[in-house]
């Protein structure tokens, strides 16, 4: 039986997109025949603390389902990009000096991009249990951090592309969650293996009969047909989008929407929502992960949001709401648009589009059939293209070509 670590800075109980993706991989992947363990850190995201239940500094390691789980100490990140940079190198550190002395020598060390910095673990530990690693990108990093602004190209990001190119060479394979994301590793790293594995969903957890009576009382009463946003509050959503969209809509107009969150703008546009007076937004607190597919059987629609172009990025998002039969509101374009359109389910504006966002949205809120019709299509997309269950079999084979190799 072969022995995979999966190496991550998140995971569960914390909720996220990779959090899911690898906690439910991961017992997959048990089931094909793996030993899975997880090196991680003590719950600190997004609240910016370590959780009641963890020793702040004291390194754990626990059951959760079938893997073993070791979690080490690090510094959380709280506002600024020097806090997320100790953040990140922290853990680094913290996984190279902890993580041999908790977790038994893997065969196959699986790593998950971003933050980029967690390389250096991935180094350490690759050099410590002499086995090779593979390298998951989920955002090309520095490249989406210099895209939204959060650092400006300069001696720093050079330095941070470079160990990027050496990660990538030096790997046994790279995985990706985008074309694009596979498309830019291959022509800069055209000798290592690569393979797209994208994010996706397990239906049997979702649809219109996880309905719960607690879920339709959190959406509220109001009138209209219910636009649900639930995720990370944070400045590459673009929340803004959709609190302009509220406000143009006339009152005689249907239509409101719930955004289900915390994150690094939920102050900014719950303050909004109470100077503007923007009556069709509600803010609901992040709720449970196992609560969500009950939210969305109790929504109309979901309004899926990024905002600006940033190569690679698609929200997982995307493949919930396909598996809990609704149409979807995307603001986004290139390849999440496209997976959009391909598969029928929803309707994309470009961020910036007022105007195509508003028409998407009165089209969406106004016609149930076509409601019915893009959530249909939705639907046949998560139980073929994305489920995750296929997905995780192109990864086991893509694993163990590496163990070969």
């Amino acid at each position: 039986m072969p022995r995979l670590t999966i190496l991550t800075q998140y995971f569960p109980p914390e909720m996220g997109a990779p959090q899911a993706r690898l906690s439910e991989m991961g017992e997959r992947l048990v089931d094909f025949g793996w030993s899975v363990d997880v090196l991680t850190a003590l719950p600190n995201y997004p609240e910016g603390k370590v959780r009641r239940g963890y020793a702040p500094w004291k390194p754990v390691v626990e059951q959760l389902g079938r893997m073993r789980v070791a979690r080490v100490p690090l510094v959380p990140s709280q506002k600024g990009f020097a806090s997320r940079l100790g953040c990140y190198f922290s853990f680094a550190g913290s996984a190279s000096a902890l993580g041999p002395s908790l977790l038994e020598r893997p065969d196959l060390l699986y790593v998950e991009s971003p933050p980029l910095f967690i390389g250096y673990a991935a180094r350490a530990l690759s050099l410590r249990w002499r086995c090779p690693y593979v390298f998951n990108v989920s955002d090309l990093w520095p490249e989406s951090a210099i895209r939204m602004g959060v650092v400006k190209p300069g001696p720093a990001t050079a330095l941070a592309e470079q160990l990027e190119l050496s990660l990538y060479r030096n790997a046994a394979g790279v995985t990706g969650q985008s074309s694009e994301i596979i498309e830019s590793v291959r022509q800069r790293a055209p000798g290592t293996p690569t393979e797209l594995v994208t994010n996706g969903v397990d239906p049997k957890r979702w649809g219109p009969e996880r309905a719960t009576p607690e879920a339709r009382a959190l959406l509220g009463s109001e009138p209209g047909p219910v636009f649900v946003f639930a995720g990370l509050l944070g400045l590459a959503q673009g929340l803004d989008a959709i609190l302009e969209l509220a406000k143009s809509l006339g009152d005689a107009e249907p239509g409101r929407f719930v955004l289900i969150g915390d994150g690094p703008v939920r102050e900014k546009l719950s303050a909004r929502i109470a100077a503007e007076r923007i009556g069709r937004v509600k803010l609901v607190p992040a709720q449970p992960r196992e609560a969500i597919p009950a939210l969305l059987a109790c929504a109309d629609a979901a309004v899926i949001s990024l905002g600006m172009s940033i190569v690679g990025a698609v929200p997982s998002k995307i493949y919930e709401a396909m598996a809990a039969s609704l149409p979807i509101l995307l603001i986004a374009d290139g390849e999440p648009a496209a997976r959009v359109a391909d598969a029928g389910c929803g309707l994309s504006s470009a961020p910036g589009d007022a105007a195509r966002l508003g028409q998407n949205f009165r089209r969406i809120a106004g016609d149930p059939g076509l409601r019915r019709e893009l959530g249909a299509k939705g639907r046949v997309a998560a139980e073929t293209k994305y489920d995750r269950t296929a997905i995780a079999t192109r990864l086991d084979a893509f694993l163990r070509g590496r163990l070969r190799g």
